[in-house]
Parts: C-alpha cells; structure tokens; sequence
C-alpha cells in the first residue's frame, strides 16, 4: 500500500470517527435530550469504536511495506507506527466494551465510570493518531550540514592577532640567541693610531708651537711608507722639543 492511499484511508476513517463521538458518545447531546433512541446510540457508540480500531489498517500495512530492509526505515519511525497501533486498536476496544456495557448498567448508577472511559479512550485515539503522522517526519533525512562561512571569516580575522602576538615571541628569541652567543672580540687597531693619538696630546703639552721642519719629515715618510712601520719613538720627539725650547 502506497503512502497516498495509506494516508486517505487513516484520515477519513478518523474523521467519520470523531464525528460520531462527538454526537453519540461525548456529550451525545441528541441521546440525552430524547431526540434519538438508546438502542440507536448504542449501536453509534460500537460503530465508532470500530471505525478507530480499522483506523489501524493503514497503519499495519505501511508498517509491514517500510519494514523491508531495501527501505532502510529509521527504526523511530518504525517504532511509531507499531505504538500507533496498539494505541488504535485500544481505544477501539475500549469505547465498544463501555458502549456494549451500558446495555445492563445505567448511566445514573455508573455513568461516571462509563464518561472516564469514554474521555481515557479519546485521549488514546488522538496518541494513536498522532503517532502515525509523526512516523512520516521520522522517515525524512537530516538537513544538510551548514556551509561553515562564519568559522571562515573568523579564523580569517584572528590570523593576524595571532600574527602580531607572534612578534615579542620572536623578539624573546633572538634576544636569547644574542646572549647565547659569543662576544666578537674587537679588531685589533695598528699601532699608528695609537702613535697619531698621542701626539696631538703632546702637542697640546708643550704648547701651540709651529712643529719643527724635522718632525714633519720624520712623518711625511711614515705616513706615505707602508703601514707596517714602526712609528717614531715618543720620547725621541719628547727630548727633541725639550731641547729646542731650551735653545
């Protein structure tokens, strides 16, 4: 059976049912204001109970063509239908035993106990009813998952964060590199540098005098020849100024 035909057949029988239990069972205006028999509504009462115990048919049947394991049915809606089911078949039961039961009871006498059942019955029914209909949003598939457009943007933003937190990390490192590494030793400086440094110092001593024609042909030659050469020796220079200022 077809899930169309499944669907039409459950539907009208449930609605010829309730219309009848809403006349001929609960509150059976017509019966208890004289316009109908007794005998009528009894047998109203037991063909409604009927109609919701066949409501169960298409139920049975779609269960039994969904079972199949080419279908591959989620195992809720499966359970749904058999729970919609039982629910059908007893509120059938239970609306045709109370409505066969009043036969030989009053309702001045037990109409209390015959309305509860009555209203526990119904109750049943709309479960049943409900579940056979849910069976079907069982069976759909899962929506597809969300593309993941936000996660994106917002990685995207936290890159650079991340990128500008990275830098002191960075800093520290080569900041413990540097410790780790050896001192460069200075370059050793010739001794003409040190020579050049200190004559203009004893210069300065022994006063602003013109230097002697001799002093710039000892350092014409020193600084023209090669680099290698000793320079002059200071005390030399020093005796050699300390005599001419005596002259």
């Amino acid at each position: 059976m077809g899930r169309t035909v499944a669907v039409i057949w459950h539907a009208s029988f449930s609605i010829a049912a309730g219309v009848l239990y809403f006349f001929f069972v609960l509150p059976r205006w017509p019966e208890l204001s004289g316009d109908t028999p007794h005998t009528l509504g009894t047998a109203l009462r037991i063909v409604t109970g009927a109609l919701i115990g066949l409501a169960a048919l298409p139920v049975v049947f779609t269960l039994l063509r969904t079972r199949k394991p080419e279908y591959r049915t989620p195992q809720l809606a499966l359970t749904l239908r058999l729970w919609s089911i039982i629910l059908h078949v007893l509120a059938g039961a239970l609306i045709v035993g109370a409505a066969i039961s009043e036969i030989w009871l009053s309702l001045d006498a037990a109409g209390q106990w015959l309305f509860g059942i009555y209203g526990a019955a119904a109750a049943i029914a709309v479960l049943g009813i409900a579940a056979f209909y849910l069976a079907f949003v069982a069976e759909l598939p899962p929506p597809p998952p969300r593309p993941l457009k936000s996660t994106a943007r917002t990685r995207g933003l936290r890159k650079p964060k991340e990128e500008q937190a990275q830098p002191p990390a960075a800093e520290a490192e080569e900041t413990a590199t540097e410790d780790q590494a050896p001192p460069e030793e200075p370059p050793e400086e010739p001794a003409e540098v040190s020579a050049e440094q200190d004559q203009p110092t004893d210069e300065k001593q022994a006063g602003e005098e013109p230097p002697a024609a001799e002093d710039t042909l000892v350092a014409e030659p020193a600084r023209g020849g090669l680099r290698n050469r000793r320079p002059p020796k200071i005390g030399a220079s020093r005796w050699r100024r300390s005599g001419r200022l005596a002259t």
